[in-house]
């Protein structure tokens, strides 16, 4: 199994979201992995009505992408905390077998990605774990964030640091059938395991192309 997690972690970076200044690190670490893109499009791409998906080759699966980095604006300052989650990105993989055991075995599964961004602006330590999040669908599904495909972005900031990455989450629904996902996590805490802020927060996400 943990042959099969390394290799997965090779595989992955092609289904995640292209954070700022990350597109070349997130591609190379994928030195066994190819991308295959259908139709060339950049972010500056007007609508067509001939447009095809962009689809993603690698060790992992094939992952056609549905909406694909819609620019979101939550910004939340919470104590010394300057939190933002400014994409979101969703897709349906097609697990090849060798993998499937990962996914419980599943053969497809859809991606919800978010970027996430978060700063401890003080030198105490704050402990914050948006990466243990929830989210929850339109379509009734309710399930935590994938841990181990989601960045490091939570746990202690040991004073002035900022982390920013993918917080990953797998639903069953197919990506046409989410209208909005509601993200919940639990607020940050301080050294002495006072919360500061509040203790929970969501946000209602759209997630239609």
């Amino acid at each position: 199994m943990n042959m099969k997690r390394y290799g997965l972690i090779l595989a992955l970076p092609l289904t995640l979201l292209v954070g700022c200044g990350e597109a070349d690190e997130l591609k190379t670490t994928a030195n066994d992995t190819e991308e295959v893109v259908e139709t060339e499009t950049t972010e500056e791409t007007a609508t067509d009505t001939t447009e095809e998906a962009e689809v993603q080759e690698s060790e992992l699966g094939s992952n056609k992408i549905f909406m694909k980095n819609k620019a979101l604006d939550i910004k939340e300052t919470i104590g010394s905390i300057n939190f933002a989650i400014d994409k979101v990105q969703t897709s349906r993989l097609t697990v090849n077998e060798a993998y499937r055991d990962s996914f419980d075995g599943q053969e497809e599964v859809t991606v919800v990605a978010m970027n996430v961004i978060v700063e401890n602006t003080i030198d105490d330590t704050i402990s914050f774990h948006p990466n243990q999040a929830t989210l929850v669908t339109n379509t009734g599904e309710q399930v935590s964030a994938d841990l181990w495909f989601s960045d490091d972005v939570g746990g202690e900031f040991l004073g002035k640091v900022k982390k920013e990455g993918n917080v990953l989450f797998f639903v069953k629904a197919m990506p046409e059938d989410l209208a909005d996902v509601k993200v919940v996590f639990d607020g940050p805490s301080d050294a002495n395991y006072e919360s500061i802020g509040e203790s929970r927060y969501e946000y209602t996400i759209d997630v239609t192309k």
